[in-house]
């Protein structure tokens, strides 16, 4: 599948990736370029490979409370809620982002890789149709992102994980970089006419800066970090878990003993984590890379690991399995990059 955009994309010269099905902008120059003018003024992402989903219905807040493991009574008309859809063994079907736009209907980005797997099982519970194709989703990610976007739309008053519909555009102020900055759901002829826009006053960005940034800014990806096997608390996500509420999988989620838990790590030689590298205490193996990049910010590897639960310590001194070689490094909290106030 392809992009709504991919003809501005080509004639910015994008190199093109394998994503999901998806055929997406992986760069337009370097990564390090792109992270930098993020993290520096803005850039813009064609991040349309997402999935978005409709739901309505009577009562379908409380089935959402259900299904999900933060407290959908939290939110109103107007807010954003990261939440996550956990299956019956308390694993993740997917993470996902809710927009409650009236007491009936709530708009939903899901995970491109779980589109169709959380709309099928979604239908098993409430009314939900998959709006994907009558939007392309655009993110404005950077500390000048407010002041590039306002020119279009007045998105000054939008405040963190709220939105504001402008017509039938969504705009929040959400992402998925650590930096300020928003999301827009729009229609794709105008979002093709937006983006033509946006590009003139920020660098465009593809998916390697993407998923830099979001190392950086300490997020998950599913199918590293999260999984239907892999449990939000293992996952190191137990601020959106809920457990004052009834939810599906909440039991088996209490139930399963926690030895390894998301922790980060950072290399003190030179080198490069990536998914699937072992990390060793003294020999004896204590965690593996779920993953890994370099960080233009730091100027050095980093990665996030799942990491035995005794071993979760601030500058653990521990070794990292590089094309076997051991390498120096330390575990340490996340995020590795914090945004600027």
């Amino acid at each position: 599948m392809e992009t709504p955009l991919r003809n501005i994309h080509k004639r910015l010269g994008a190199k093109f990736t394998e994503f999901a099905g998806w055929k997406m902008p992986l760069t337009y120059g370097t990564i390090i370029d792109e992270v930098r003018a993020v993290r520096s003024s803005a850039g813009i992402f064609d991040i349309s490979h997402m999935g978005r989903l409709l739901v309505k219905g009577k009562d379908v807040k409380e089935k959402l409370q259900y299904l999900t493991t933060n407290n959908v009574n939290k939110l109103f008309p107007g807010k954003v809620q990261y939440n996550l859809l956990t299956n019956e063994k308390g694993g993740v079907k997917d993470d996902v982002t809710v927009y409650m736009l009236d007491n009936e209907s709530f708009f939903i980005c899901v995970n491109a890789v779980n589109r169709k797997k959380v709309y099928h099982w979604l239908k098993e519970f409430v009314n939900v149709e998959d709006v994907s194709d009558k939007y392309v989703q655009i993110a404005l990610q950077g500390p000048k992102s407010e002041e590039v976007l306002s020119k279009f739309f007045d998105v000054r008053d939008i405040k963190y994980y709220r939105f504001k519909m402008f017509g039938n555009a969504i705009i929040s102020r959400t992402g998925y970089t650590g930096e300020d900055g928003f999301e827009i759901y729009i229609n794709p002829k105008d979002g093709a006419e937006l983006f033509e826009e946006l590009v003139k006053e920020a660098k465009p960005c593809g998916l390697g800066a993407r998923d830099v940034l979001r190392i950086e800014a300490g997020f998950p990806l599913y199918g590293n970090e999260l999984s239907e096997d892999i449990t939000p608390l293992e996952a190191n996500l137990d601020r959106f878990v809920d457990f004052s509420k009834d939810f599906l999988g909440k039991e088996a989620i209490m139930k399963k003993e926690i030895r390894r838990k998301l922790y980060g790590l950072e290399l003190l030689e030179k080198g490069v984590p990536r998914k699937g590298y072992k990390v060793f205490k003294e020999n004896k193996e204590i965690g593996v890379v779920s993953s890994g990049t370099f960080s233009p910010m730091l100027n050095k590897g980093i990665a996030l690991c799942f990491i035995d639960i005794e071993e979760r310590k601030e500058k653990n001194e521990v070794e990292l399995e590089v094309r076997g070689k051991r390498l120096k490094a330390i575990l340490r909290g996340y995020p590795f990059v914090r945004r600027k106030k």
